[in-house]
């Protein structure tokens, strides 16, 4: 398989993953990234928890966004867990119907991407979202589309599979032309060849993540998608809600694909300001990694 087929393979198999994975952009603050020694060697995968507050007045309010990756280390979703007892409210995605019940590992789960989800569970030795966080949690709030509300919005902008199917096709075009020589994944190859790991396959995922311009050609521009911004604006109305109800310490658990877009609408209807970041390791991808 050569460099750009196998380009092509890493971003389909993450629109398999949509809605549900990766898309960030070339913004100030920074979501996902690959932890490295000082040999460069890779450590670890690492989502961000970016913490914001109001401007002016609303003490006490504290608006986190908790960066998600579905297939991920058992310890990371363990870490994420005893985090979200911290909340109020933590405002959870899922395109599902209304009252739909996460009842943790076992549950039938049915379609393309559930099934190709749990196979990359299974090749990776990694574990499943759905199976390790406890959304039976008294604090947890639904705060996303429902499959008909979502298919009704990708029909208002012309947006479909086929649709995908054709920005990847260009997409992967447009990155053959900055980069025909492929050096770029040539020096990533080098870096996973030195690491100290038999999983190079994880390693290479771990770095096309941090990498996503090519998935923004593909989704269109996060505000304007029904994957990306109609259901961040969801989550959105959800999280004003709570707010007026009184709540003054809430999460967003989203995809790290939601959180450039979902940042910019919380900055901006909410006038919240950026204060810091706590970095979490969803995969471990060396022996030598901190525990």
């Amino acid at each position: 398989m050569s460099i750009y087929r196998h380009k092509i393979f890493i971003v389909a198999l993450f629109l398999a993953f949509v809605p549900t994975t990766l898309l960030l952009a070339d913004d100030e603050t920074q979501f996902v990234r690959v932890v490295e020694d000082d040999q460069d060697q890779p450590l670890a995968l690492q989502l961000a928890i970016t913490k914001y507050a109001p401007r002016t007045g609303g003490a006490g309010i504290r608006v986190d966004l908790i960066s998600a990756i579905h297939i991920g280390d058992s310890e990371y979703y363990k870490k994420l867990n005893d985090r979200f007892r911290i909340y109020d409210a933590v405002l959870y995605e899922l395109v599902a119907p209304k009252d739909t019940v996460i009842s943790g590992p076992g549950t039938e789960r049915d379609g393309v991407i559930s099934n190709t989800q749990i196979m990359m569970k299974n090749i990776l030795d990694l574990s499943f979202q759905l199976d390790e966080i406890d959304y039976a949690a008294s604090n947890f709030v639904h705060a996303d589309l429902t499959p008909t509300e979502l298919s009704q919005s990708m029909d208002e902008r012309g947006e479909s599979l086929y649709v995908y199917f054709w920005r990847l096709f260009y997409a992967s075009i447009n990155q053959y032309a900055k980069d025909p020589l492929g050096l770029k994944d040539m020096q990533m190859l080098s870096a996973v060849l030195s690491a100290d790991s038999d999983n190079a396959f994880k390693m290479m995922l771990a770095y096309e993540m941090t990498d996503l311009g090519t998935l923004r050609e593909i989704l269109g521009e996060d505000a304007d998608s029904a994957v990306i911004g109609a259901r961040n604006q969801r989550a959105v109305d959800v999280l004003k809600n709570q707010l007026n109800a009184g709540a003054t310490r809430i999460a967003i658990f989203y995809g790290v694909a939601h959180m450039p877009d979902m940042e910019k609408r919380i900055i901006d209807q909410l006038d919240l300001v950026y204060l810091d970041t706590t970095w979490v390791d969803a995969w471990r991808l060396s022996t030598h990694a901190d525990k």
